[in-house]
């Protein structure tokens, strides 16, 4: 089968064959291969996809393969790449034979089903060959997960499932739809695989409740630190507070504008820099609650900022934060980003809540953890910034030797492939 429009040679056994790529020089491929799967995008994206990117790099540096598939193109045309390549030596491959989303609804369900068969044959003729190490799977949708575990089960191939989220907890999936599924997800998505990937000790303890015998990993954030060298590039005549997130949290923004309010300088003008990602209509509302701060002329927004740009903002902070609720949402997530503000040492400013409670994160030390979730508590640690600028700066400093230690992706990475790789399984 060949696709004219994209150059990709399908054999009849469902093996890719040679394509575009996105330039450089092809990896070598190791004898053992490990597919990531349900999570289609890759490589262009935020958080999630990001993380995938590290999950999957982690295994590659570590003398095994690393393949990302994508059953299907989402992508809009403003994105402009091969659907098949190699990306930090992880290499990736759309079976639809395209990025792309199709506005035509005939069309785009036709790539779905052809990229679905033609992922199918490509994960039976890996494993017909021996060269399968594994499959992890990084879904939310559980009847997706319903069609791995059958083929899976069919194959005898055990799924792998990384658990990131306690979806039934998350406050925008809110649809009838999403609550069933969600529910679905929750109470039988750790039940039909084989092994388990949490975030969290919530997810942990979660997924014990459930079989208290499934083998687990955890899998905290990772980060590549050496793509966030420290920096001294900070503006001095001026204090700038960052905050990165998705403009769906209008929570969260309300109550960093709220703690902004209590911060003040005589010496130096102090700025919020709001960097986020969202719709039009929810960047809208960030806007309209800017209008409504009292120091709404000091915070600055920056929406939908390329995500190879954003390190730049962080390496010109004199602080990061990431407020963390206490909710049952932020018990069982791990953010993404915390590793990022981590990897550019600068302070992060947090509160005691979830996974900071589980890893070194200390008052004073490594970062300034806010007490409670309380504008007023959390506005007092920005003032330290303000107050004691290189007390702030080394605290940044410890807590990106704190990061190297425990977030690694290469180390956590080699965790793992050994994980993955191990004959132990509930089936």
């Amino acid at each position: 089968m060949r696709d004219m429009n994209n150059h990709i040679v399908i054999d009849a056994q469902g093996e890719i064959q040679g394509v575009n790529r996105d330039g450089g020089e092809t990896p070598e491929k190791s004898n053992k291969q490990i597919l990531f799967l349900g999570h289609p995008g890759f490589p262009v994206g935020f958080g999630a996809i990001q993380r995938l990117l590290l999950i999957a790099k982690g295994v590659a540096v570590n003398d095994c393969g690393a393949t990302v598939i994508s059953y299907k193109g989402v992508h809009s045309r403003d994105h402009n790449f091969a659907p098949k390549g190699f990306v930090e030596g992880v290499e990736y491959i759309y079976t639809s034979g395209t990025i792309y989303r199709s506005h035509s609804f005939w069309k785009r369900n036709w790539l779905k089903l052809k990229g679905k068969y033609l992922e199918l044959a490509y994960i039976r003729r890996l494993k017909k060959s021996g060269r399968l190490g594994g499959c992890l799977v990084s879904t939310m949708d559980f009847p997706l997960l319903v069609q791995y575990w059958i083929f899976f089960k069919f194959l005898s191939i055990p799924l792998v499932l990384n658990y990131d989220e306690f979806n039934s907890a998350i406050e925008s999936r809110k649809l009838k739809n999403r609550k069933i599924n969600d529910f679905l997800f929750d109470h039988y998505a750790p039940r039909l695989a084989s092994k388990v990937t949490p975030i969290s000790d919530f997810l942990i303890q979660h997924v014990r409740s459930l079989s208290s015998s499934k083998p687990i990993l955890k899998l905290p954030i990772l980060c590549d630190f050496e793509k966030f060298i420290p920096s001294s590039r900070r503006a001095d005549n001026e204090i700038r507070f960052v905050y990165c997130g998705s403009a769906s949290y209008q929570t969260l923004i309300e109550f960093v504008l709220e703690s902004f309010e209590y911060v003040c300088s005589s010496s130096v003008p102090v700025y919020l820099d709001l960097i986020l990602g969202g719709k039009a209509g929810e960047i809208k509302q960030v806007e309209q609650l800017i209008e409504k701060c009292s120091m709404g002329e000091q915070v600055r927004l920056h929406g939908n900022v390329p995500h190879h740009q954003i390190p730049a903002y962080y390496a010109s902070a004199s602080a990061l934060l990431i407020p963390l609720r206490p909710t049952v949402q932020d018990k069982a997530r791990f953010p993404h980003k915390l590793g990022e503000y981590l990897a550019s040492a600068r302070p992060v400013i947090t509160t005691a809540f979830g996974e900071i409670c589980n890893y070194d994160f200390n008052d004073g030390e490594t970062c300034l953890v806010a007490s409670d979730f309380c504008s007023r508590s959390f506005g007092e640690k920005m003032q330290f910034v303000v107050d004691k600028p290189d007390k702030s700066r080394a605290i940044g400093i410890r807590g990106r030797e704190m990061g190297l230690k425990s977030f690694n992706y290469k180390n956590i990475g080699l965790q793992l492939k050994e994980f993955i790789l191990e004959e132990k399984a509930e089936n």
